[in-house]
């Protein structure tokens, strides 16, 4: 079936994110893959990216799950500035996919990066629907998330394209029926949408 919406995710896929900091908490001889699995079933971390604790309270729990001796408050700024902004060209994708389908975002997201995406990137602007997950109350991997953007899209799962960095991310979609792959950064994501046929051009 020919997607009727694209869902993104945001970092990994559209927004560069810097992991130099990640390796320093997780291990430098663990690859990216394996830190983004680690860091995104942290409890700390799926806690803080479902609004339900603060950002003090955030920085204990990661830092206790990595051993880590980083003092908060410098994990804190750290971690503020780990996206990066779009990767080149991301924008223009965007505006001309926008000519042919409905797009949105689905974003493991928090009170820390999100408002920078807003104010820096004006990132609402590209996109038709918006969810970010510390304002809905769920995270990713979570079925319950992806329950609550079927529950606000005029699309069933079925007409619904999506992409996301994370493996995890993918199969949760996929079991419940989206179109889903896994992208990881643009030459990826380009290769994806023409390999489903996916219209980008004017």
């Amino acid at each position: 079936m020919k997607p009727k919406l694209l869902l993104f995710d945001l970092g990994g896929v559209l927004i560069e994110v810097a992991t130099t900091e990640l390796h320093l908490l997780g291990g430098k001889d663990k690859s990216d893959v394996e830190l983004w699995e680690t860091w995104l079933t942290c409890p700390a971390v799926q806690l803080y990216e479902a609004g339900k604790i603060s950002d003090g309270e955030f920085a204990r729990g990661v830092l206790d799950a990595f051993s880590s001796a980083i003092p908060s408050e410098e994990f804190l700024q750290s971690f503020t500035a780990w996206p990066l902004g779009f990767y080149g060209g991301m924008t223009d994708l965007l505006r001309r996919l926008r000519r042919h389908y409905k797009l949105a975002y689905l974003s493991n997201s928090n009170p820390l990066h999100y408002p920078r995406f807003q104010r820096e990137w004006q990132l609402d602007g590209y996109f038709d629907y918006h969810f970010a997950s510390y304002k809905m109350g769920h995270v990713k991997p979570h079925a319950e998330i992806y329950q609550a953007v079927l529950a606000t899209l005029p699309y069933s799962a079925q007409e619904i394209f999506f992409v996301d960095d994370n493996r995890l991310n993918v199969e949760m979609a996929r079991s419940l029926g989206f179109q889903a792959e896994i992208v990881r950064g643009p030459e990826e994501l380009l290769s994806v949408l023409a390999s489903a046929e996916i219209a980008t051009g004017i």
